[in-house]
Parts: structure tokens; sequence; C-alpha cells
């Protein structure tokens, strides 16, 4: 039987396991808790254990763009920047990667998968992923290409810098750790990229409609790149990489265009939509807005249910008396999870008073003709008659402003498939990204002046309907990315990217930062997460992140 709780499979299982199951379960791994409606490894609430569900606990709640008052796993005082080896929820999102690690090694390591080269490279490139989410959150994890139940060894051990019995600090374990997986993520990209199925834009009635094509290697190359100063350096802006980010962004950007106003339907546009409401709806894989979906995650309200996909980030920042930019309600009956919101130093990325937003509908908020990626309710909650700018001790859902992105309407008026759960694809890659990535290497290469980088972002701006300017600074990049891609699962990496989340560099804070209310800096360990204590105590071959205790109860 498959050990999930511990990433591995058995290799007899594997081997005689169906090979489109396996594909499958590859897919699978990136939205769903399982492929047969249960959990893939032992937890108590099967939507935790979602792999996009984990990205917007440990890339957003630690940031300016969410904060969490629900007190289970963990999630206040991920919030705080508080998490240590013991945080429940770590744990999920770290065995989560290591299952879906384990389906893909399944599958690469049969023979017969090799006979589909195309197939065989999108496995190839989905595993990259993982491993990339692995360098950046945790810098030195396990590692492992084997359908094996064997204990992993850490991938420090690989480096080729690596002498077996010779002594190490932690924070050099730590380096060797992140060099060694920089350098295979981008092997395994290149080597996969010409197998891949072209670069072109799809929509849901296309039969390779989300499928890893070329567009998303170049992405996940670019996105690689960018953050090469982090990975290899420790200083996200000391990069000797940013000519390669700015190619592959280049490359994804010829192949996928923007969906602006010259796409939009009249009959979207008749029932009050602008294009960047249409990325998020319940119809998006047929509305026209899949152009620049680089790799939708599929979602059928039928078919996918479950708690941690779409539906999550749906129904996390809404209650009742929420209400859509449009006034509708959510096309979903799950309206009571009323967890998350914003903090006033994202606000006011918007705004220079974001006060302005309180007691607001989102409508009103629209209507002030600000942008259009303001997509935020202020007015009325259920327990209290409008929601306050303010945080107050974080402990409910009516004390700051929240998130209206995502929703299961059809743009058309259609009926979803289910009342409760979503239709609404995930673009877990968009040209967007690419738009932004090539503005913030080009600015490094040829300064803050370029003209092409400013003619990248005001693309951004003006589907927006936002303001456009003559020139950008870095710093109105990092600001971008957060208006475009807010609760997407980026921040983090960007802040970090910029020497602005943890450490002496970061002079940028925000409500709750580190636990303060008024915000506070803490270590820059902190901007990587601790390996599990669950996982220390199981595998003998790991050795605790640099910063760290070895456990945490």
């Amino acid at each position: 039987m498959a050990d999930l709780d511990k990433g591995n499979i058995d290799p007899n299982v594997a081997h005689e396991a169906d090979l489109t199951g396996l594909y499958s379960k590859c897919y699978a791994g990136l939205i769903m808790e399982g492929n047969d409606g249960s959990p893939d490894f032992t937890i108590d609430d099967g939507g935790k254990s979602t792999l996009i569900r984990n990205l917007y606990y440990f890339n957003e709640l630690p940031t300016d763009e969410s904060i969490c008052w629900w007190s289970d796993g963990g999630l206040a005082d991920i919030s705080y920047n508080q998490y240590n080896a013991g945080t429940e929820t770590l744990n999920y999102f770290y065995y989560r990667i290591m299952t879906n690690i384990a389906y893909e090694n399944a599958y690469l390591n049969l023979d017969a998968a090799k006979e589909d080269k195309t197939r065989y490279a999108e496995v190839r490139v989905i595993r990259a992923f993982h491993y990339l989410l692995l360098l950046d959150l945790w810098g030195d994890p396990a590692f492992t290409l084997e359908a094996s139940s064997q204990e992993p060894l850490q991938a420090h051990a690989y480096n080729e810098k690596f002498e077996q019995g010779k002594t190490y600090t932690r924070a050099e374990l730590l380096q060797m750790g992140r060099e060694f997986l920089f350098k295979w993520v981008e092997k395994e990209l290149l080597e996969a990229e010409p197998d891949l199925l072209p670069a072109k834009p799809e929509t849901d009635n296309d039969p390779d409609y989300g499928r890893v094509d070329k567009g998303a290697c170049w992405l996940l190359l670019s996105r690689l790149y960018l953050n090469a100063g982090t990975y290899l350096n420790n200083d996200g802006q000391d990069n000797p990489y940013w000519q390669q980010a700015l190619t592959y962004a280049e490359q994804t950007i010829a192949k996928y265009p923007l969906f602006d106003d010259s796409k939009m339907t009249d009959e979207a546009r008749a029932r009050g939509y602008q294009p960047y409401d249409l990325l998020f709806m319940g119809d998006n894989g047929s509305n026209g807005a899949s152009c620049e979906a680089i790799l939708p995650l599929l979602q059928d309200g039928k078919t996918t249910q479950g708690w941690g996909g779409s539906v999550f980030y749906i129904a996390t920042s809404i209650d009742s008396e929420t209400r859509t930019v449009t006034g509708q309600t959510f096309g979903t009956t799950y309206t009571d999870w009323s967890g998350m919101r914003v903090r006033p130093a994202f606000l006011a990325k918007f705004t220079p008073n974001p006060k302005n937003f309180q007691g607001k509908t989102a409508a009103e908020i629209r209507a002030m003709n600000i942008d259009d990626r303001a997509l935020f309710w202020g007015a009325k909650s259920k327990t209290d008659d409008k929601h306050t700018l303010d945080l107050g001790n974080n402990d409910s859902f009516s004390s700051g402003i929240c998130v209206v992105k995502w929703n299961n309407n059809y743009s058309n008026g259609g009926t979803p498939h289910d009342n409760a759960f979503a239709d609404t694809d995930f673009f877990l890659f968009r040209v967007a990204e690419a738009y932004l990535n090539a503005a913030e290497a080009e600015m490094h290469i040829n300064g803050e002046g370029s003209t092409k980088a400013n003619e990248w972002i005001n693309k951004l701006r003006e589907r927006a309907h936002a303001d456009q300017y003559a020139s950008y600074t870095l710093n109105d990049v990092l600001d971008e990315r957060a208006r475009e891609l807010y609760c997407e699962g980026f921040r983090r990496t960007d802040l970090i990217r910029y020497n602005q989340y943890g450490g002496n560099k970061a002079t940028y804070t925000w409500e709750y930062k580190g636990g303060s209310k008024k915000g506070t800096t803490f270590d820059k360990a902190k901007n990587l997460y601790p390996l599990p204590s669950s996982e220390l105590l199981a595998n003998k071959n790991l050795t605790q992140i640099d910063g760290y205790n070895e456990f945490n109860n």
C-alpha cells in the first residue's frame, strides 16, 4: 500500500498502477484532496491538505495581503510570522507536496510512461514546480526522484560540494541545499521543454486545456531566475540571472494575450463586468479570460468537489452579507467561512486613504474609479453594521476589509453546475505574471526609466482602467504585483526578493507583522519555514533548517 503519510509509494504498487490514473493524479494533486473523494493522506479535514489552499496560507497570510482570525492549525501564528516546527498546518503543506512528488516519481519511473514523451515532459515540469515550491518555502527539504519506501536524503547531500563525514553549520547545509535545488529545477525544466505541447491560449472546449505546455515551462523558468538572488545569495537583489528572467518572460508574453476590453463580450459588459472580473468567475474557462491562463487548474462543481480548491478562495473571505462587485451573491452556498481579510497597509496600494473603503460595498468601491482590481467589501457583515479598516485584536471577521475577487457566477448569467462547489478554474499561472517579471528584470538590466518596462506595466493598468504613468520604479513594480496578483500565492516570495520580509534590510512593515499590532521586524531566518517536527522524527537523514529549533510540539 502507498505510504502517503511519508510521501512515498511502494514501487511494486507503482509498477502495477494504471498509467493514465497516475498521470491524472499528478494533475489532481495541484488542486484536489484526492482522486477518489477522500484525502491522499491521514488528516481530519481533507480541505486542509490541498496544495493551493496551503499556498495561500503560507505565501499570503504572513504578509500585508491577508490575515486570519481562525485559531485552528496555527493560522493566527502564521499571520503573525510566529510559525515553528510544530505548526500543524505546516505539516499538511509539506506532506501535500511530498505526496504529490511521490505520485510524480511513480509515474516517471515507469518505463511505459516514457513512451509518451509529451506527457512524460509534463509530469517532469509538475515535479519541478513542486521542488521549486520546496526550494522557495524550505530551502533544504528532503529530495528524492525514486518511487521508494526508503527515507530520502536532504537536498544538500546531493550538492557536489558536500563531503560526507565533514562537519557543517546549518547555514552551510541550507545554502548547499538551495544551490542544488536551483540547478536541478533549472536543468529539469530545460530538458523537458522541447517535448511539451506548443504554447498557445485555449478554452475549456479545447482537448488540451489544463495541460502543461511550453508556456508553463517558460514562466516557471522566468520565476526561478527572477528569484535566483534569494536562492543563491540570500539577497533577492544580488541576482546574476536577470537576463534569463527577462528572456523567458518575453517568450511567454509573445504567445499569450492579456484578456482586455477588446475581448469582452457585449453581454458580460452589459451585466456590469470588467475584464479583470472575468478571470475569477465560474465560466472563466469559456468567457474569453482563459486566453491569459497558462496553466488553469480545472474545477467542475459536480466532479471536483472539495474544500481546498476554488471554493476555498471564494468562501474564505465572505459571509452571507457579502456581495460581488455587481451586487450578486457568490454562486455557492458556502458563505459562512468568514476568515480572511486584508491589512490596511495593502489597501494603501490602491488609495492613499484606505478608510474610503470602510462601509462601502464592492459596487461602491468600483464606482470610485480607482482601479478595477480593487475587489473589496467594507459594508455590512453578519455580525456588525460594517467592516472596519482597523484589524482590532484580530478576533472577528468584521475587523478588516475583505476580498471579493473570486466567485462562482457566470458572466453570461448561466447556471453553475452545482449550487455549492465551484466551476471556477484556478489560473495557477497567467501571463500577467510574465509582464511583471519582464518589467522587473528589464529595470535591473536597463534602468528604471526603461520604455519597455513602462509599456508592460501600463498594459496591466490599462486593462484595470487605472491611471497610467510615463515612468515607474522597481518599488512601483512590487506594488503593481500586489495589485495584480494579490491573494494568488506570490506575496511572501515577492517581499523576500525585495528584502522587505524578514531581516534588518526590511523597512516595510504592516499591521501585525512579527506579531505586533503596529508591525515590527523579525529575523531573516523566518524567510524560510522549518521542517515539520514530525518529519524530523520520522526521517533521521534530515537536519532542521537554520534558525529554528529542532522540534516543537
